[in-house]
């Protein structure tokens, strides 16, 4: 009994290994590559080969004649075999993205739908899920899973959200949320924690790294490494809870003076009566009141920002709905970073996401490849 077992967990590790390779591959690889690179004979190759094949997992470029003679087949991944969804649920709307294997984008959504914690309102979100996923093409016995995300502070080992300021919403069962979405493997996170995820898959090679997501809420994730901090209770990353100014503007989560209250994107949006498109194309088109509550904006978040380098003495990601229109506005943050840092050498060390203001979705999405990826 123990030796069939054993010879299965080697069956499954040998296919896991292959699939893995190929999956690292820019280019078609042919078997003896794989055989050579992963030390396995070409039976064994060939035979995981053939099942991949079967589940549409790879495909084979047809064998060729050539005048050298025959080419070797090749094999390379079908990213479109396996796919995830993202949700990203915000007070005032909801996102969805779904993404292959390789987190290539296969469709993105969003739609204007005031938050509510109601039956009402899971039912709407999880019919716009399925719509989505047929306007996508997403097969469902394909789909690896649901991943959803929100502004907030999740215990995960009690299953309970802890508080979601910009929802209004403290201290209830995540199951209240889940059950809604049963249907589908599910798994409901922290959307900076989702955001530094994603960014953690993009930038592997990445060492230490905060990130800073600046969204209707703010928050973060702090990367060690090939891992996230999470802190002894679940909560380290939230940046947007930091007090900033003693006995400053009021915060959602009842305190005062918190980054949150200084660097939410409602500073540049609901506090003016616009939408953040429109308050940067009246900064750029040299707007006075708007460069003026620009200034003032830059210089909390410039603040916010020397703060955490001095405390983490690493690269800063900004990302979250922001980040989209901060790429021209980059260096003048970046030389008044300069002003502020102790060290004279901390002067670049600010760079924006990979997955802009996607990142929440496609970072619960991504925790279902990865998931794959290790245990086929």
């Amino acid at each position: 009994m123990e030796q069939t077992v054993n010879t299965t967990v080697l069956r499954q590790t040998n296919r896991r290994r292959v699939l893995q390779y190929i999956y690292d591959s820019v280019e078609p690889v042919t078997k003896q590559e794989i055989a050579g690179a992963l030390s396995l004979s070409l039976p064994t190759v060939t035979g995981n080969l053939a099942e991949l094949l079967e589940e549409g997992l790879v495909s084979c470029s047809g064998t060729q004649e050539s005048t050298g003679g025959r080419k070797p087949r090749t094999y390379a991944l079908e990213p479109q075999s396996r796919t995830a969804v993202g949700v990203f649920i915000r007070d005032d709307s909801v996102q969805m993205l779904a993404i292959d294997l390789r987190a290539g984008e296969m469709g993105f959504q969003e739609a204007s739908v005031p938050f509510a914690h109601t039956e009402e309102y899971y039912h709407m979100i999880a019919q716009c899920l399925e719509e989505f996923m047929d306007s996508c093409g997403l097969a469902r016995d394909r789909l690896l899973g649901v991943g959803i995300t929100i502004p907030g502070i999740i215990d995960q080992a009690a299953g309970r959200l802890v508080m979601s300021p910009t929802l209004e919403l403290w201290d209830i069962p995540l199951e209240e949320i889940y059950c809604h979405f049963s249907r589908y493997p599910t798994f409901i996170e922290n959307s900076p924690n989702a955001s530094g995820y994603a960014e953690r898959w993009a930038d592997s090679e990445a060492t230490n790294v905060v990130y800073l997501s600046l969204d209707r809420g703010v928050g973060g994730a702090i990367i060690q490494g090939d891992k996230q901090y999470m802190g002894d209770h679940g909560r380290g990353g939230e940046f947007g809870h930091m007090r900033l100014i003693p006995n400053g503007r009021l915060c959602h989560c009842g305190r005062r003076g918190c980054v949150e209250a200084y660097c939410s994107t409602s500073r540049l949006s609901d506090d003016l009566g616009i939408t953040l498109e429109e308050f940067f194309t009246r900064l750029q088109a040299g707007d006075e009141a708007v460069a003026e509550v620009w200034e003032e904006y830059r210089t909390h978040l410039a603040d916010t920002l020397v703060n955490l380098r001095t405390c983490f003495d690493c690269d800063i990601i900004l990302g979250g709905s922001l980040s989209r229109y901060l790429e021209g506005l980059l260096p003048e943050i970046c030389w008044e970073l300069g002003e502020k840092t102790l060290f004279n050498s901390d002067s670049v060390f600010l760079r924006l996401d990979h997955f802009g203001p996607h990142s929440a979705c496609a970072g619960t999405a991504l925790r279902f490849i990865d998931d794959f990826l290790l245990t086929f």
